[in-house]
C-alpha cells in the first residue's frame, strides 16, 4: 500500500461504474424495480447482470429475503461494506446532479 493512502479506498478501484451508481441511489430497502427506475434503466436482464449481480457478489448489497431471490417482496439494502463505498464514491456520482 502506498504511504498516506487510506485503507478504506482499496476496494474502490475494483468497483465498476455500474456498481458505484447502484449503491449511490439505494436508500433504505428498495425493490429491484425501484432501483431500476432510480437509475433510469428499463431492461431487467441488463440491470441484473451489470448492476445487481456484481454488487451482491462483492458484498455491497444484501437481499432482505435471500431464500427467494426473485420473490415479489424481495428488497435490497446496503451492507456495511456498501455504506463505506457510498461514503468513498458519493462525490463522484453526485457531482453535477441537481438534487
Amino acid at each position: 500500500m502506498a504511504p498516506g493512502r487510506p485503507t478504506t479506498g482499496e476496494a474502490t478501484g475494483e468497483v465498476t461504474g455500474e456498481v458505484g451508481r447502484l449503491v449511490n441511489v439505494l436508500h433504505g430497502e428498495m425493490k429491484r424495480v425501484e432501483l431500476q427506475e432510480a437509475l433510469g434503466l428499463r431492461h431487467e436482464d441488463h440491470f441484473r447482470a451489470a448492476y445487481l449481480k456484481p454488487a451482491l457478489e462483492k458484498g455491497y448489497l444484501e437481499m432482505t429475503d435471500p431464500d427467494r431471490p426473485r420473490g415479489s417482496r424481495q428488497r435490497y439494502r446496503l451492507t456495511a461494506k456498501g455504506e463505506s463505498l457510498v461514503r468513498e464514491t458519493a462525490p463522484r456520482y453526485r457531482k453535477g446532479r441537481a438534487d
